[in-house]
């Protein structure tokens, strides 16, 4: 992003990103989503829609995969990237570039595994988001 984004409120993006780290996937995306459609309905801000979306959508994958729903960790994983790829490489203090490229390999082999085998993933390579609130852009 070229423009400097200002995050609508920081605490929640801070919080949503350390429920993340813990795998609390699915309290991140509860965290995030009034965030997210607070900004969608701000004029100029609205494009920062889609990145708090496409840190939601990763939070909800991974929430799929550690329930074994394939079809739902491959939809949302892969939506993700085309939301976070234009915030790269970092938005509000998230380094965007390496969860897209951390998130890649996690997409490629749930892909190899297919729904049968899902249950084989190895949960060790769910990454963290990488936080900064002291970079805003």
């Amino acid at each position: 992003m070229t423009a400097r984004a200002v995050a609508v409120d920081p605490d929640a993006l801070a919080k949503g990103i350390a429920e993340f780290n813990a795998w609390r996937f699915y309290d991140c995306h509860e965290t995030l989503e009034d965030v997210w459609r607070e900004v969608g309905s701000k004029g100029d801000d609205a494009t920062l829609a889609d990145f708090y979306q496409g840190i939601i959508k990763v939070a909800a994958g991974f929430h799929h995969l550690l329930r074994d729903n394939h079809k739902g960790a491959v939809n949302l994983l892969s939506d993700a990237f085309r939301l976070l790829d234009p915030f790269q490489p970092s938005c509000l203090g998230v380094d965007v570039q390496r969860l897209l490229d951390d998130v890649r390999p996690c997409l490629k082999r749930i892909l190899e595994l297919g729904p049968d085998q899902l249950s084989q993933f190895d949960r060790s390579q769910i990454p963290a988001i990488h936080f900064d609130p002291q970079v805003s852009t």
